[in-house]
């Protein structure tokens, strides 16, 4: 499975046009088996549910989203979470400590 970290401190809505740095855990049952960064640079929310889908994420975390963006997001198959969900997850607990 892949997980996408958004390592953006405000939130994921419509108008934002900065850079987000993204760091892609890619796992197995029991372990991250590989760690990749990346950056998504100006663009808009559907270049953001493009790249989940060509990476292949099916979970992503975020400081905070806009609701619609949300849906967007759970209908195209990728579970959002908070970051503070991390520390419920055991192999991400195990990440960030």
């Amino acid at each position: 499975m892949r997980i996408a970290l958004l390592l953006k401190d405000n939130k994921i809505d419509e108008s934002y046009t900065d850079t987000i740095p993204i760091i892609v855990l890619h796992t197995d049952n029991k372990s991250i088996v590989e760690v990749e960064k990346d950056i998504i640079v100006n663009k808009d929310v559907n270049y953001l549910a493009l790249w989940l889908l060509t990476k292949r994420i099916k979970e992503v975390y975020v400081m905070d989203i806009d609701p619609l963006i949300r849906k967007l997001f759970e209908k195209l198959g990728v579970i959002v979470r908070k970051y503070e969900d991390m520390e419920k997850h055991p192999l991400l607990r195990k990440f960030i400590q």
